[in-house]
């Protein structure tokens, strides 16, 4: 009381002190006569331009309307007055400005820092008003933009190296900013929790917002919420100095806090065991360090209400709903929601039947916890009741595959007329192409997944990575080899251009599709006659050829990154290797998809078609698959009957003269 008494009567004799020199200095009328006219362009002392026009509606309603402008402006003693005058010093009235000086800010500010301008960024120069008029720069509805002028700079954060960016767009999205907008004035602001004139950074500890003080400073609000924090194992935790300890914004977030009815809060139901919690209990390294078991947020997710909530139920239960929000208490201690003798409560609240059996057993089911050796035991032997039973059955019908492959090859190749449908350089070549494929499709993802238990059981786990690139190198050159011979016989070799003209779409293959969906659908009886390759055929061999090009070059790049960078930007390596990426799960998703259908799922084919081993083709399949072909070739075959009677079935080869 004394305190304000005293400062009351300065402030009284600094008013009495600047009135009586006021009777000496200018007045504010005639201060106004330049600052006051809009229209005024220059001063006619000076013959410059007047650098502040004040708006006399603007300024008459402010804070210090009523003391005069020569109260501030106290070097101001005749007019004209010169050009540079001394900054405002608010201390002179304002004691606040002594907290003000020894703040961040007030030490940027005496440290010669030109972002920093004073007293004046927040509260304004002539527009000054109370805290409390909702005109004012700090009242509590514009304080958000008021801070955010300085702190939504992306450059000026930059440069000030400040840690949180655009806090003031995520604080008006927060809980708090819609108590404001609503009228509820006693909810936070910026000044609430980092404080007005005595703003100190983070790592200072007498700072609001320095890591043992911000469960005070939040309990300024949440008195209730903060006294249960601080009888928790985290309070504890934290105010014995444990660094990795969480306090209030670690849960909640800084200035984006929303409520627990909001989706996307990291205190919903949603993600308050999906998100909040893992991110310090699943961190192996921090919680080994303290001696705190892992995994349990992974047993959690495999339970029914882990599985319920990331289906979308808000009801069921969160880490919060069985281990108190901010009482949480170890497992041990007899006031824990989770001790054994607890359990049933804690579950009655859901479960209204819960009896002593809901204690009767671990909560959280992690059959590889030494602790739970029963669950344990039953892990093991289902482990290998999985792998010898699934893995018989794999063997079993493997074998009966292979046999029915097998019987299918002597049943429509013994004996039986056959036809020439790919030349032996044809096989050789679809075969190293296939294989060189497999083996780049494969070492390429071990290199983008090396965790992945299949790459590092391939690749002999940590230590394999240069075997994966040298092995995809060594694919890749096979892949080219024979791509760059297959397109020297299909562009120089008279049988290879027979076979690419083949290959070319017409306006037929179009009909034949539309053709083939009618069949399909029901809406035909009709099935397209095909020529020497149908239009699935030609489709997926352009595909390739598209594709592999692609590959190739794309590879290329990345495999020589230094002579590429040499001449051309790093984005269009970036570009190079998002193509690779991308093409590769086109290439080898039409390879499993459409080639694998047509040789192998398509019951005409099924289990196999051989004539990618053989090179041939019963009579049957080509009349059946490729009729135009066949009748074409039938009427040539004919002829050479004729001419040479003696000729047995198998010297058909009728490809090569139906080509010509």
């Amino acid at each position: 009381m004394h305190t304000r008494r005293h400062a009351v009567t300065v402030f009284m004799l600094v008013l009495w002190i600047g009135g009586a020199i006021a009777a000496a200095a200018p007045t504010d009328e005639e201060c106004m006569v330049c600052h006051g006219d809009p229209g005024a362009a220059m001063s006619t002392a000076t013959g410059k331009v007047v650098s502040l026009y004040l708006d006399q509606a603007v300024y008459g309603k402010s804070k210090h309307a009523e003391i005069g402008c020569t109260s501030c402006h106290n070097d101001i003693d005749e007019l004209p007055h010169p050009e540079k005058l001394a900054p405002v010093d608010c201390s002179v009235c304002h004691a606040e400005a002594e907290e003000y000086a020894q703040s961040l800010h007030g030490r940027a500010l005496a440290s010669g820092d030109k972002d920093i301008g004073g007293c004046m960024d927040c509260h304004g120069k002539h527009d000054i008003r109370g805290v409390d008029d909702p005109l004012s720069h700090t009242n509590k509805h514009n304080l958000p933009q008021t801070c955010g002028k300085c702190h939504s700079d992306s450059a000026l954060v930059q440069r000030h190296m400040v840690s949180v960016v655009q806090p003031s767009q995520a604080y008006l999205k927060s809980t708090h900013a819609n108590a404001i907008r609503e009228g509820n004035l006693d909810a936070a602001v910026c000044s609430d929790c980092h404080g007005a004139h005595n703003i100190l950074p983070a790592h200072m500890p007498n700072s609001p917002v320095f890591r043992l003080n911000i469960a005070d400073t939040c309990g300024h609000c949440h008195v209730k919420e903060t006294e249960e924090f601080k009888q928790s194992i985290h309070g504890k935790a934290l105010l014995a100095g444990i660094p990795d300890a969480p306090t209030c914004t670690d849960c909640h977030g800084e200035h984006d806090i929303e409520g627990p009815d909001t989706k996307d809060s990291a205190v919903s139901a949603r993600l308050v065991s999906k998100e909040t919690c893992p991110r310090c209990h699943d961190d192996v390294r921090t919680m080994t360090k303290y001696g705190v078991e892992t995994m349990h947020q992974a047993s959690y997710m495999d339970s029914y209400h882990g599985m319920a909530s990331d289906a979308g139920s808000v009801a069921v239960a969160s880490c919060s709903s069985c281990h108190g929000t901010h009482n949480i208490l170890p497992h041990d201690d007899p006031n824990s929601t989770v001790f054994q003798a607890n359990l049933p409560h804690t579950c009655g609240q859901c479960h209204e039947d819960a009896g002593p059996n809901f204690a009767a057993g671990p909560v959280h089911i992690m059959p590889t916890d030494p602790g739970q050796k029963a669950l344990g035991i039953v892990r093991v032997i289902y482990l290998w009741l999985i792998a010898v039973t699934l893995g018989g059955m794999i063997l079993h019908n493997s074998l009966l595959l292979c046999r029915h492959m097998l019987t299918k090859f002597f049943e429509e190749w013994k004996g039986r007329r056959t036809y020439k449908r790919f030349s032996k350089g044809q096989v050789i070549g679809h075969l190293i192409l296939s294989i060189s494929f497999t083996v780049l499709g494969i070492s390429g993802f071990a290199l983008r997944y090396p965790e992945q238990w299949w790459s590092r059981m391939l690749f002999f786990g940590d230590t394999g990575l240069e075997i994966r690139a040298n092995v995809h190198r060594i694919a890749a050159v096979v892949f080219i080899g024979i791509t760059l011979l297959n397109l020297f016989y299909s562009l120089f070799t008279r049988y290879g251009r027979k076979e690419m003209y083949a290959t070319v779409l017409g306006f037929k293959d179009l009909k034949d599709l539309l053709l083939n969906l009618g069949f399909a659908l029901g809406l035909t009886r009709k099935r397209p006659k095909y020529d020497r390759y149908t239009y699935s055929e030609k489709l997926e061999y352009w595909g390739l050829w598209w594709g592999t090009w692609i590959m190739i070059i794309t590879g290329l790049c990345m495999w020589y990154v230094d002579v590429f960078l040499t001449y051309l930007p790093k984005v269009v390596l970036d570009i190079a290797a998002l193509i690779h990426w991308y093409e590769a799960w086109l290439a080898i998703g039409t390879i499993l998809i459409w080639h694998m259908y047509y040789m192998i799922i398509d019951p005409e084919s099924y289990p196999m078609n051989w004539s990618w081993i053989t090179g041939k083709i019963t009579e049957h399949d080509f009349k059946e698959h490729h009729p135009l072909e066949f009748e074409r070739v039938a009427g040539q075959e004919s002829s050479a009957d004729e001419e040479d009677p003696e000729r047995t079935a198998e010297e058909v080869d009728p490809i090569t003269p139906a080509l010509k």
